[in-house]
């Protein structure tokens, strides 16, 4: 199943920073998907871990939507919200082998009040 090249040509010409960004962040949404309820050998949580990083790489995200211009320090948390889902709707349309990152962010994003709270502590 291939993307299209289309997207990925855009995404990667017009916002390189939130392009790199977004490859990061979606590998991170599929780790929180695959780890949520697991535990190491000796008790540690990987899903926690994997959380964590989701939240720090979701802060670079929006730092490199910042620097590309598709938003702006001043712009309101929901606006962020509704840009990040288009830039990770582009990015899927480019990649869309990554299915469990993408429910993570649809089931992320459902909650609007809470996907609010999130982005709000980490800007």
């Amino acid at each position: 199943m291939a993307g299209n090249k289309l997207f990925e040509e855009q995404l990667r010409i017009m916002t390189p920073h939130t392009f790199n960004a977004l490859q990061k962040l979606v590998m991170a949404m599929a780790d929180v998907s695959k780890n949520t309820g697991k535990k190491t050998l000796f008790g540690r949580d990987k899903g926690q871990e994997a959380y964590d990083k989701f939240q720090k790489l979701l802060r670079v995200t929006i730092q490199c939507m910042v620097l590309d211009s598709v938003i702006k320090e001043s712009t309101s948390t929901e606006e962020v919200i509704d840009e990040l889902k288009n830039k990770i709707k582009h990015f899927q349309m480019a990649y869309p082998n990554w299915q469990d990152a993408y429910f993570f962010a649809d089931w992320f994003f459902e909650s609007k009040e809470d996907a609010i709270a999130t982005i709000n502590r980490l800007r």
